[in-house]
C-alpha cells in the first residue's frame, strides 16, 4: 500500500523549461510593500501576475524571451522596466517613493466580509487592525457571525450552529487539534476565512456548518517565531501556552506548533426529578474537580515540485491525561409529606490515562493549465486510542457499600482517500467533481468488574466487546456560470454511500447500516448594482446516528442513575433555504426556512424511581428564522464595532415514550463586539463584548435566558504583546426545567467568573506597517 503511494504523489509529469524573476518591493524609508501586483506582458497583453507577500517578495515564472515588467498597487503603476529573459533575473530591491505614489492609496484596514455564493468570505485580514498581535482564533472572534467560546474550546456560527474547522480546506485531525492550531497561529498570516452555515455538495453532507481557515504561504520568509502564555484564573487556576514556528526558502513552506495546556475545573450541579406515579422525589447534588494536560503538536510541509506541481505532509497529535473527582449525594423524598426517606453517596473517579490522537495526511496538486485548472488529492490516516478508568463507590443508607469499575477503552481508525477535479473556463465558469472514500474501525472493549475485597472481578452481564466497522464513499459534482457581472448560478449534487456493522461479542447481537443518499444544492447571485446583492441558497444535508450511541453498553452514574443508547436510532434529514441581501458592503439581513424529519435528542425519564438517560428520536420540526449583521470602522479606525441579531421561530410535532411532543419556540439572540484603539498608533485596544439570548424550550426542556460580558484590554510593545480581561461576568446559572405527565424535572449548572492574563512575543520576520483607512479608496478583494 505504502508503495502505490508514494507513486501516486510522487510520480513525475511532464515539465517545461523555466526562467525566474523575483525581487523585493520596498518604500524609500525601507518598509515593505505586501500585496503589490506584479505584472509581466508582451506586445501589450498580459502573460503572467502576481502580488508580493508580506515582506515585499514577489517571484514569478516564464519561458525565455523579451518582456515587459511592471509593479502596480491598487490600479496605480508604480514600476516598469524592459527584461530580456534569459536565464534567472534577480531584481533585487525596488525602492518607491511612498510620499508620492503610495500615501493616498493604503489599503483599507478594515476587514471585509462578502457573501459569495453558498458562503461568506473574510478577507484583508492581514491588514486589519483587528488582526494585529491577535491569535487566529482571537481574530475569528471578531467575524459577526461567528462566536468562539471565551475559554477558546469551541466555535459556533450565529451563537446557535456547531462547525468542522478546516484549515487550508483539509481536517486536522479534528476540532480539539484545530482549535489548538488556530491559537497559535498568528491572524496575520491569514490570507481568507470561509464560514458556511448550510454546506454545500463539495463537503460531506452533515448538519455541522464549516470554517475553512487559509493561511497565506509566503514564499520568503526565513523564520517566523510566536511564544505566547495565558494564565486562566475561575474557581481553580488553568495555564497555557503555545509555540509557533513558520519558515519558507525557495520551493520549502514549513508551519509546525505546539500548545500546552494544564487545567483544573470546578463543576457544581443540582438536579431534581418528581415520579408523579409514585409521588417520590430525587434531589442528586454533584460536586465535581477535573485536572488535566493536554498537549498537540503539529507540522505542515509544502514543497513545490515545479510551477505546477505541489505536494505536501501533514502531521498533528493530541495527547491527554485527564482526571475527574466527583461527589454525588442523592436524597429521597415523599412528595407528600416532604419527608427525607433515604439517602445515598457515590464517589466517582474518571480517569483518562494516555488518550492520543494521530492524524496524517498526504496530499498533491497540479496545475493543468493557464487557468489554473488543476486535481488535488489526499490521503488521510486517522488513530486514536484513550484508557479509560471509571471508579465507583456507592454508600447506601442501609449501611452497605458497593464498589465496581467501568473501563470502557476505545480505538478508532480510519484512512481516507479523496480526489478532485476542477476545471476552469475562459468565461469564469467553474466544473468541480470529485471522489472520496473511507474506511472506519472502532473496537470498543468495555470491562465491568466489582470489587471482592482484593480486586475488581469481571462481571459477565455487563462486560462485553463491540466492534464497529464503516465504509463511506461518495461522488460529488458542481457547476458555476456567471451569466454576467451581476448573475451567476452554482449547482450541485452530492450521492453518498455508507454501510456499517455493529456486533456486540456476548450475545453476536449485530447492528447494521445501510443507505444512500442524495444532495442537491443551488445558489442564485444577483448583484442589483455595486452596493446591493441578494443570494438564494438551497442544501440538505443529514445527521448521521453518533458511534457513542450505536454502542450499546450501559453506564451507571450514579446509585440511581443510568445512561442507555440507542443502536436504533434514525438518522435526521434537513432541507434549508435562504435569501441573503447585503447592501453597502457592510450590512447583511438573512431569512431563511428549514425542514427537519427524525429529530433525535437526549431524553431524562424517570422508571420506577430510576432516571434513565436516552437518545432517540421524538417528531419533525419546521424553523423560520431572520438574522441581520454588519460591521463598522468608525471615527478614524478607533472603533471597530459589530452587531448581530436572531430570531428564530420552529414548531416540532411528534411522540416520545407514547406521549405527545408539540413545541412551539420563539428564540432571540443578539450580540455585540466592541475594538476601541486608545493611541495614534493603535497599540492599545479595550475589547467589549456584550451577548443575550431570551432562552429557548426544546424537548429536553425549558432554559432561562442568558447574559454574557466579556472583557480584553491589551497592550502591544513592538514585538511583544500583553492583556488582561475577563469572561462570564454577566453570566448566569443555567437552570432548565420540563414538566409532563408522567414526571418533570429541574436542572441547574453553577458558573464561575474567569479572569485571565495572556502574553505573546514574535520572533523574526514581523511585519511593522501602519495602516492608514481611508474610505474613499478602492477595498482590496
Amino acid at each position: 500500500m505504502i508503495k502505490y503511494i508514494l507513486v501516486f504523489f510522487l510520480s513525475p509529469l511532464f515539465l517545461f523549461s523555466q526562467t525566474k524573476i523575483k525581487g523585493q518591493v520596498l518604500t524609500t524609508d525601507s518598509n515593505s510593500i505586501e500585496f503589490a501586483t506584479v505584472l509581466l506582458t508582451k506586445e501589450g497583453k498580459l502573460l503572467k501576475s502576481d502580488i508580493s507577500d508580506e515582506n515585499g517578495f514577489f517571484q514569478i515564472e516564464e519561458k525565455q524571451g523579451e518582456y515587459l515588467f511592471k509593479i502596480a498597487y491598487l490600479g496605480n503603476e508604480l514600476f516598469e522596466k524592459e527584461i530580456n529573459l534569459k536565464e534567472n533575473v534577480d531584481l533585487g530591491v525596488i525602492r518607491i517613493d511612498y510620499g508620492t505614489e503610495l500615501k493616498e492609496i493604503m489599503i483599507e484596514s478594515k476587514l471585509k466580509m462578502k457573501k459569495n455564493f453558498d458562503k461568506y468570505e473574510v478577507t484583508n485580514i492581514s491588514n486589519s487592525i483587528l488582526a494585529k498581535n491577535k491569535s487566529t482564533l482571537e481574530f475569528l472572534n471578531t467575524v459577526p457571525i461567528v462566536n468562539v467560546a471565551p475559554d477558546g474550546k469551541s466555535v459556533k456560527i450565529k451563537n446557535s450552529k456547531s462547525v468542522s474547522i478546516l484549515i487550508n480546506g483539509r481536517n486536522v485531525g479534528g476540532n480539539d487539534v484545530a482549535l489548538s492550531m488556530l491559537q497559535s497561529i498568528p491572524a496575520v498570516d491569514i490570507k481568507k476565512i470561509e464560514v458556511i452555515e448550510n454546506p454545500g455538495s463539495s463537503y460531506r453532507a452533515g448538519d455541522n456548518g464549516i470554517i475553512n481557515v487559509i493561511v497565506n504561504k509566503t514564499k520568503e520568509q526565513p523564520f517566523k517565531v510566536v511564544l505566547n502564555a495565558k494564565s486562566t484564573q475561575s474557581f481553580y487556576n488553568t495555564q497555557d501556552g503555545s509555540a509557533y514556528l513558520a519558515f519558507s526558502k525557495n520551493k520549502w513552506a514549513v508551519t509546525s506548533g505546539v500548545k500546552l495546556e494544564n487545567s483544573k475545573n470546578k463543576a457544581y450541579r443540582y438536579d431534581s426529578y418528581i415520579d408523579f406515579k409514585s409521588n417520590d422525589e430525587t434531589q442528586i447534588e454533584s460536586n465535581a474537580i477535573t485536572k488535566g494536560t493536554n498537549y498537540t503538536p503539529y507540522v505542515n510541509i509544502d514543497y513545490t515540485l515545479s510551477k505546477n506541481q505541489t505536494i505536501g505532509m501533514s502531521l498533528s497529535s493530541r495527547f491527554s491525561n485527564n482526571e475527574t473527582n466527583r461527589d454525588i449525594v442523592s436524597s429521597y423524598y415523599n412528595v407528600t409529606n416532604n419527608q427525607l426517606d433515604s439517602l445515598n453517596i457515590a464517589k466517582n473517579k474518571d480517569k483518562i490515562s494516555n488518550y492520543h490522537v494521530v492524524y496524517y495526511n498526504l496530499n498533491h496538486k497540479i496545475v493543468l493549465d493557464t487557468l489554473d485548472s488543476n486535481i488535488s488529492s489526499d490521503f488521510n490516516y486517522y488513530n486514536s486510542r484513550n484508557n479509560r478508568d471509571m471508579f465507583n463507590t456507592f454508600s447506601y443508607a442501609n449501611g452497605k457499600e458497593k464498589r465496581f469499575l467501568q473501563n470502557p477503552d476505545n480505538t478508532t481508525e480510519l484512512i481516507e482517500f479523496k480526489t478532485d477535479y476542477e476545471k476552469n473556463f475562459k468565461d469564469s465558469s467553474k466544473l468541480t467533481t470529485g471522489i472520496n472514500y473511507s474506511k472506519s474501525n472502532i473496537n470498543s472493549d468495555n470491562f465491568f468488574g466489582n470489587y471482592n475485597g482484593v480486586e475488581y472481578v469481571s462481571d459477565d452481564r455487563q462486560t462485553n466487546v463491540f466492534k464497529y466497522k464503516e465504509d463511506y464513499f461518495a461522488l460529488f459534482a458542481n457547476y458555476r456560470k456567471l451569466f454576467s457581472e451581476s448573475f451567476g448560478v452554482l449547482i450541485g449534487l452530492r450521492y453518498e454511500y455508507l454501510s456499517a456493522k455493529g456486533t456486540l461479542k456476548s450475545d453476536s447481537e449485530t447492528v447494521k447500516i445501510s443507505n444512500s443518499n442524495l444532495f442537491p444544492s443551488l445558489a442564485l447571485l444577483y448583484g442589483i448594482n455595486d452596493e446591493h446583492q441578494l443570494t438564494l441558497n438551497f442544501a440538505s444535508s443529514i445527521t448521521r446516528t453518533p458511534y457513542s450511541n450505536l454502542n450499546p453498553f450501559i453506564y451507571i452514574n450514579s446509585p440511581n442513575s443510568i445512561r442507555v443508547n440507542n443502536p436504533y436510532l434514525k438518522n435526521t434529514k434537513k432541507s434549508f433555504v435562504g435569501l441573503t441581501y447585503t447592501f453597502f458592503d457592510d450590512y447583511n439581513l438573512e431569512l431563511g426556512y428549514a425542514k427537519t424529519h427524525n429529530l433525535f435528542n437526549n431524553f431524562d425519564a424517570v422508571i420506577d424511581n430510576v432516571i434513565v438517560n436516552t437518545i432517540d428520536n421524538f417528531g419533525n420540526g419546521d424553523g423560520y428564522g431572520g438574522n441581520f449583521y454588519f460591521n463598522k470602522n468608525l471615527f478614524k479606525n478607533h472603533w471597530s464595532f459589530s452587531f448581530s441579531m436572531s430570531l428564530e421561530m420552529y414548531k416540532v410535532r411528534g411522540e416520545y415514550n407514547n406521549i405527545p411532543v408539540k413545541i412551539d419556540n420563539t428564540n432571540f439572540y443578539f450580540n455585540i463586539k466592541n475594538n476601541l484603539f486608545f493611541d495614534k498608533k493603535k497599540n492599545t485596544v479595550l475589547t467589549l463584548t456584550y451577548g443575550y439570548d431570551n432562552g429557548f424550550e426544546d424537548i429536553f426542556g425549558k432554559v432561562n435566558a442568558q447574559h454574557s460580558l466579556n472583557l480584553d484590554l491589551g497592550r502591544s510593545f513592538n514585538d511583544f504583546y500583553v492583556s488582561i480581561g475577563a469572561y462570564d461576568l454577566l453570566k448566569p446559572d443555567t437552570n432548565m426545567r420540563f414538566s409532563n405527565s408522567a414526571y418533570s424535572f429541574n436542572k441547574k449548572q453553577e458558573y464561575f467568573k474567569s479572569y485571565f492574563i495572556s502574553m505573546r512575543y514574535t520572533l523574526g520576520n514581523k511585519r511593522i506597517k501602519n495602516v492608514i483607512s481611508k474610505e474613499q479608496n478602492e477595498r482590496l478583494n
